[in-house]
Parts: structure tokens; C-alpha cells; sequence
């Protein structure tokens, strides 16, 4: 199985390297403007080239050899080669891992651009500093822990007399950022390219780990199917079985309402709030209303990762080697989609339910829902009249009852389930 690669994101607190903090700083804050130079140069060098290229091509029906024109046998080593003396502050290893991040991403994007499809990939200000894993020095243990980053060139710490690496503590928050860096430690995780942010007046570090996820005993053909319903967050079971696994969605609504309630609520009174909320601009009047939105974000990822870290120990336990969920392109233009999915970040949820997936070995496939609420899930018949209630399900052909949640998810566990409603839509034409 192929090492999966996941980010953390820990708190710093400055220790040491320069004079003081506000040195520190001054130190660093270049190296962000120079970041994005670095990516946005990369870009456009990597076009050049390309563009240079298929001038060529057109003029003599061959394309130039790179090494020949370059003295290079990759692109990126070239293009390493003309902008690296134009940063001579910067530590090798940072100017070569910024190089690589920009040039992974014009690769990836490079036939869109040429079709007309897209523009050309571009960065915008206060970059994240690009560390290559050989930057940081991780130290002592989870009661005392740091990192050391060597962000300078040996020029820059000869001129200025300073070890030139910055020491920062690492502040651990919880267990799962506490396991996280033990292993890291340990050498159970290995250590990726990461990033240095500056964000609200603090510093942190996006660590990047690679690791091989865990092996199970689990069967590809065990399909468990993942129902987003109204009353349910997540109605989760396999065909023909009677276990089951749910989540009522009322956490979700009841606490998502009173948030929403409170930022409508702080809109209106920014209209004619005190002086102490007037400040000097709108940015004053209304940061109390960001400052509820990032709780409404926050409480919505919080409650996201929770879900899908039980649905998925659920999976594990039970072998299911393949999980279906429906496919929710166009969920928002749906209006008989419930609403309460419309404003929940139901994406989200299922980029966490994919990405923990993948770490177990799980298959996740993606669905049209389509008619799976109004399927039999015992018959097949497929009829609007089998939801005579939103939460029940009762099939008008061969009587079957139950939760319409339970049958929305047995008919989404269904192999090729697609296929054989429009086979049975086929056959009894309406």
C-alpha cells in the first residue's frame, strides 16, 4: 500500500536564533514576499520554455533539446539555476522546495492552460513559506517541544553574525498533536515538505508526515452504502443486512441555527452599534460578525471530522472494503434536496470521510442518488408515492416499511446500483 502524506498545523512560540522577536521577524517577513516571487517566476519560467518550444517545433517540425539549449537535463534544475542567485538570503534547500511546488503545479495544470481551458497558475501575496523536510530539526518531547528551521543561506548568517536558524516552541493542543509529533520523534513518521505561516499575529507550522496506513481484513465486494438525509447526518448500512450505523443530524442543525441566528442578529446591530464597535471603518463595525462565522466554520469541520472518523471505524470493524455515497454535483440548483444539506458543508464532510478512507485502504465511490429514496430496496419499485412521510418509507407494490434513511442507504450499497434503476425506469416508462 502507498504512503499517504497528511498536514498538521501547530501553534509556535519564538525561542531563539536572533536578537529578539521583532528581529526575528523582520528576518523572516522578506522571505514571504520572496516566496511568492520565487513560485510566480517559476510559472513563468516553465511557460517560457514551453512557449520557446513550440515556436521551434512550429519553425523547423522538431522540438529543442533541452540540454542543449540549457546545459540541463530537467527544466526545474534550470530553472533552479536562473533564479537561485537572485535570492541570496534564502537557504538552498527553501529556493529548491518553493521551485518544486510552483513547477508540480504548472505540470498539473499545463494542458488546461495550452487548450485555452484555464489561465496561467499565479500566487498571491503572503505566501506560506515552502520547507523542505531537511529544514526543520524537530526536538524534545511532548512536555517540551520544538523546532528548529534553517530558513537562511550560510551568506546571510556569516553577514549577520547569528546562528540564522530560528527556534520556535511547539505548543500541542491535544493528543492527536501530541501522537502525531511522538511519532515523528520516533521515526514512525517521516517528515515532508511543510510550510511556515504567519497568520492573525501568530506564527505556525503546517507539518507535513508521510506514513503507510494501517492494513485490515477488509473485502473490496462488502459494499457499506452512506445515506445524507434529513433527519439523519449519516445513515450508513450494507444490502440484505440489518446492522446499521447513524447519526442523527440534529446536533448539526439545532447548533448551525443558533449560530446563524447570532450572526444575523450582530449584522443588525452593527447598524447602530457603540462607539466601541465603530472604530475606524466597516472592518471594526463588523469583525465581530467574522469572528462568528469562523466559529460557525469551525464547529462545522470539528463536527465533520468527528462523523466521519466514527462512520469509518464502523467500516473498519465490520470489513466493508468499499463505501458508496451519492454523488452531490449540483446539490445547491436541487431544490428537493433537504435543506438542511444546502447549508451544511456536506463536501467537507465527504472529503473527510474519502480522505480517512484512503488511509484505511477503503474504496469510496460516488452515486446518483437519484431515485434511491423512492426505491424499494426489497423489490425495486420505484415510485414517489413509497415516502407517504418524509422519515418513512412504504413501498405501494409489495408493502415493505421502514426508515426512509435505512432504505435511501441499503439501495446506495447496491453494486451498479445506477444501472439497474435505469433499467427498471426503462422498463415501466411513465
Amino acid at each position: 500500500m502507498c504512503a499517504l502524506t497528511k498536514i498538521m498545523k501547530y501553534e509556535l512560540r519564538y525561542l531563539d536564533g536572533f536578537p529578539d522577536f521583532s528581529a526575528m521577524q523582520n528576518a523572516v517577513w522578506p522571505l514571504q514576499r520572496q516566496t511568492r516571487e520565487i513560485l510566480n517566476r517559476t510559472i513563468q519560467e516553465a511557460y517560457r520554455w514551453d512557449y520557446f518550444s513550440a515556436t521551434k517545433k512550429k519553425e523547423t517540425g522538431e522540438y529543442p533539446d533541452l540540454q542543449k539549449e540549457t546545459g540541463y537535463k530537467r527544466l526545474d534544475g534550470y530553472i533552479y539555476h536562473v533564479l537561485s542567485p537572485d535570492y541570496p538570503d534564502f537557504s538552498s534547500s527553501g529556493v529548491n522546495a518553493t521551485i518544486q511546488k510552483a513547477w508540480k503545479k504548472y505540470k498539473s495544470s499545463k494542458a488546461d492552460v495550452w487548450k485555452g481551458e484555464m489561465s496561467l497558475p499565479s500566487y498571491k501575496s503572503d505566501q506560506p513559506i515552502v520547507l523542505h523536510a531537511k529544514q526543520i530539526k524537530l526536538s524534545g518531547d511532548t512536555r517540551a517541544a520544538a523546532a528548529t528551521l534553517s530558513l537562511f543561506s550560510n551568506k546571510f548568517k556569516k553577514e549577520h553574525e547569528i546562528s540564522g536558524n530560528v527556534q520556535f516552541a511547539i505548543t500541542l493542543h491535544d493528543n492527536t498533536q501530541r501522537t502525531i509529533y511522538q511519532k515523528l520523534r520516533n521515526g514512525e513518521y517521516k517528515l515532508s515538505e511543510s510550510q511556515l505561516v504567519y497568520d492573525k499575529k501568530k506564527w505556525f507550522l503546517y507539518l507535513a508526515y508521510s506514513f503507510n496506513p494501517a492494513e485490515h481484513a477488509l473485502d473490496p465486494e462488502k459494499i457499506l452504502g452512506v445515506d445524507m438525509g434529513e433527519k439523519f447526518a449519516l445513515y450508513a448500512s450494507s444490502f440484505g443486512e440489518y446492522g446499521h450505523f447513524k447519526i442523527e443530524g440534529s446536533e448539526v442543525t439545532e447548533y448551525a441555527k443558533a449560530l446563524e441566528r447570532r450572526r444575523r442578529s450582530l449584522q443588525q446591530q452593527a447598524r447602530y452599534c457603540g462607539e466601541g464597535r465603530i472604530g475606524h471603518g466597516t472592518k471594526t463595525r463588523v469583525g465581530v460578525v467574522y469572528r462568528e462565522e469562523d466559529r460557525i466554520a469551525n464547529f462545522r469541520s470539528t463536527i465533520n471530522h468527528r462523523y466521519s472518523k466514527a462512520l469509518i471505524e464502523y467500516a473498519v470493524k465490520n470489513g466493508y472494503g468499499t463505501i458508496q455515497m451519492e454523488n452531490l454535483t449540483g446539490i445547491k440548483e436541487n431544490l428537493q434536496f433537504p435543506r438542511r444539506l444546502q447549508h451544511w458543508t456536506y463536501y467537507d464532510l465527504q472529503s473527510k470521510i474519502e480522505a480517512k478512507a484512503k488511509e484505511h485502504g477503503i474504496a469510496v465511490v460516488k452515486v446518483n442518488p437519484k431515485h434511491t429514496s423512492q426505491r424499494c430496496s426489497r423489490c425495486g419499485h420505484i415510485a414517489a408515492e413509497n415516502r407517504p412521510k418524509q422519515e418513512v418509507f412504504q413501498c405501494v407494490k409489495c408493502g415493505y416499511a421502514c426508515n426512509a434513511d435505512f432504505n435511501a442507504s441499503q439501495n446506495i450499497s447496491i453494486k451498479d446500483i445506477e444501472k439497474l434503476i435505469q433499467e427498471t425506469i426503462g422498463a415501466n416508462p411513465k
